[in-house]
C-alpha cells in the first residue's frame, strides 16, 4: 500500500526552487492559509489576501522578527511612527528627480561593463554585468570608496547565499558583522570629513532635534546595500534567462526597446527576486476559516501571489507585452520597496544597453537556482553571442 505524499511548502528545501511554480499553484488553490508546523510559520499566498495583509498593520507587524535579532535597526523591521520618520529621511535620496539624474551614470557604467566582455563572445552575465552594475551605483550612493567596493559587495552576496542548514540568525550573522564593521569605519571617516554621499547626510540628519544613532545609520545602509545590490542583480539575471527562453520576445525587445520598461514589470511579476517576506501576528486573526495565532510568523508569499489566476490572465505565461496594472514583486503599503524607482531604472538601462550591443545570445549551460529562503536567482548565467 502506497502512502500519498502530503503537500509541503518549505522554501528551505534544496529542491524547492526547481518546483516552486507548481508548489505555489497548490498553495493558492488548496492551502491559501498554510501552516508548516515543523518550520514554525504560516503562509498567505493568494494575491488579494497578500495585498490586503500588507495594509493591515493592526493584524500584522514587521517588528519582533527573528531576523532582527541578528541585525541592527532597519526599516524592514520597524512599524509607524518610527518607520515613517526614518523612511522620510532616506527617501530624499530616492526622489524621482534624483533617480532620473542618475541615468547617464548608470548608462555609462553599463556600457563600460559590456565593452569589457563583448570582444570575448561569451561572459558570465552575473559577475560581468548584473552584479557590478547596481553594486557600483548603490555603493557610490552610500559612499563606499572604490577600492573597498568589491570586497564589500561580496559580503552582500554572502547574505543571499547564506548556509540554509543554519538558523536564520546564524546564517546572516557573520557577513552582516563584516558589513557593519565596514560601515563603522566609514562613519568614522565621514565624522572627520563629510562628503556628498548618503552616509554624510545620515550623520547630519535630525528627527525632532535628535540625531540618528550609529546603529540606526549602519542599519539604514545595510538595508540599502542589500536591497540595492542583490535584488536588482537577480532581476537582471532572471530577466536575461527568461528572454533567452523566449527568443521571439528577446527579438521584439531588441527591435523595439521602447517595450523594455513593460518587460521589466513582467520579469518582476513572473520571477520576483524576493519570493516571500515575513510578518508577525499582533493578535489572533482569521482567514479562509483558519485562525492564525498571536505571535505567529507569517510569510507573505509575493511570488505565489504574482502567479494567481484570480488576478492575472494565464499567469504562468511569460509575456513582455502583458498589460500589468499591479503586482507584488516590490511589496505594497507601508513597506513598499524604497528603491523601486532606482531598481526599475537600472534594469531598464541594463537591458537597453545589453540588447543594443548583443541582440541575440544563448545560455550555454542550464542555470541552476540558488538555494535560498527568500531570494530566487541563479548561481551563474553563462552566455555566448
Amino acid at each position: 500500500m502506497t502512502v500519498k505524499k502530503q503537500f509541503e511548502y518549505d522554501p528551505f528545501k534544496s529542491d524547492f526552487q526547481q518546483q516552486s511554480h507548481q508548489i505555489y499553484r497548490t498553495l493558492r488553490d488548496v492551502h491559501p492559509v498554510y501552516h508548516n508546523e515543523e518550520r514554525g510559520f504560516w503562509a498567505i499566498s493568494r494575491f488579494a489576501d497578500v495585498w490586503a495583509a500588507t495594509l493591515d498593520l493592526d493584524a500584522l507587524t514587521t517588528e519582533g522578527m527573528e531576523e532582527a535579532k541578528a541585525l541592527k535597526p532597519m526599516l524592514n523591521f520597524l512599524d509607524p511612527p518610527r518607520h515613517d520618520q526614518l523612511r522620510a529621511l532616506v527617501s530624499r535620496a530616492f526622489t524621482f528627480r534624483r533617480v532620473q539624474e542618475m541615468e547617464p551614470k548608470i548608462r555609462r557604467i553599463a556600457r563600460e561593463l559590456i565593452e569589457d566582455f563583448t570582444g570575448r563572445g561569451e561572459c558570465e552575465l552575473l559577475e560581468d554585468y548584473a552584479i557590478p552594475l547596481p553594486g557600483r551605483i548603490i555603493a557610490e550612493m552610500i559612499g563606499v570608496p572604490p577600492d573597498r567596493r568589491e570586497e564589500f559587495l561580496g559580503y552582500t552576496r554572502a547574505i543571499a547565499l547564506g548556509d540554509q542548514s543554519k538558523s536564520l540568525t546564524a546564517s546572516i550573522r557573520d557577513p552582516a558583522e563584516k558589513i557593519y564593521t565596514e560601515f563603522g569605519l566609514l562613519i568614522e571617516e565621514r565624522l572627520e570629513r563629510r562628503q556628498d554621499d548618503l552616509m554624510s547626510a545620515l550623520i547630519d540628519a535630525e528627527i525632532d532635534g535628535d540625531r540618528l544613532t550609529k546603529d540606526e545609520i549602519e542599519g539604514f545602509c545595510f538595508q540599502l546595500i542589500i536591497a540595492g545590490n542583490d535584488t536588482t542583480t537577480t532581476l537582471i539575471g532572471n530577466g536575461a534567462v527568461l528572454l533567452e527562453q523566449h527568443p521571439d520576445q528577446l527579438a521584439l525587445l531588441a527591435r523595439e526597446p521602447g517595450r523594455i520598461p513593460n518587460a521589466v514589470e513582467e520579469m518582476l511579476r513572473f520571477e520576483p527576486p524576493a519570493q516571500a517576506l515575513p510578518r508577525r501576528a499582533r493578535r489572533d486573526f482569521e482567514l479562509h476559516g483558519q485562525t492564525i495565532p498571536e505571535d505567529a510568523r507569517v510569510l507573505l508569499v509575493w511570488a505565489a501571489a504574482n502567479l494567481d489566476e484570480r488576478e492575472f490572465e494565464d499567469p504562468e505565461r511569460f509575456d513582455v507585452e502583458r498589460k500589468i496594472k499591479r503586482h507584488l514583486a516590490l511589496g505594497h503599503g507601508t513597506h513598499f520597496c524604497l528603491g523601486a524607482s532606482l531598481a526599475r531604472l537600472e534594469a531598464r538601462v541594463a537591458f537597453e544597453e545589453l540588447l543594443a550591443r548583443i541582440p541575440e545570445y544563448a545560455v550555454t549551460r542550464p542555470p541552476e537556482w540558488i538555494t535560498s529562503r527568500w531570494l530566487r536567482g541563479h548561481e551563474e548565467i553563462r552566455i555566448s553571442f
